[in-house]
């Protein structure tokens, strides 16, 4: 296991093309233009309820993370967010760097205005690095060969 990690950093308008060039990685066959994309990504990092963080070395994006905060509901004095995406180029896995990923988001997370619960699925190739970072997967749901897991920022206790 590699224990230089590359940096994580917020990710900035410059990105763009690499962070594209990963997602259609991680979802082949993406039906967004470059231009589309680069527009939608773009608006994400300017909009204070989503986070996109990347992993850097040399020149070269080997990960990326995003996270969204839908913000608190009517009766609740929490807030709900959700990692919509974790990618770490194959070569890159087991690394670290994913890890690093994932506590910026919940770094992030932690510092919003309310306390979130924050949720996300899993590939079923991924259950066991969850897992590693000490959370239980939850086969319960609609997709249950996607697991669910979460984070409870409200008693800082992770499910």
């Amino acid at each position: 296991m590699t224990t230089n990690n590359p940096p994580v950093r917020t990710a900035t308008e410059t990105d763009a093309a690499r962070v594209y060039e990963l997602t259609n990685k991680f979802t082949p066959g993406l039906e967004a233009s470059f231009e589309e994309f680069e527009v939608h990504f773009c608006s994400l990092l300017h909009d204070p309820t989503w986070f996109v963080a990347v992993a850097s070395e040399q020149n070269s994006l080997n990960g990326y993370v995003a996270v969204q905060d839908y913000g608190r509901a009517l009766r609740g004095s929490f807030s709900v967010g959700r990692i919509h995406d974790l990618f770490v180029t194959p070569n890159s896995r087991r690394s670290g760097i994913g890890r690093s990923l994932v506590e910026s988001a919940f770094a992030w997370a932690r510092e919003r205005p309310a306390a979130m619960i924050l949720d996300w699925q899993a590939t079923p190739e991924s259950v066991s690095f969850y897992e590693s970072l000490g959370f239980v997967a939850d086969f319960v749901g609609d997709f249950p060969e996607f697991p669910g897991f979460t984070l409870d920022l409200r008693q800082g206790i992770a499910r």
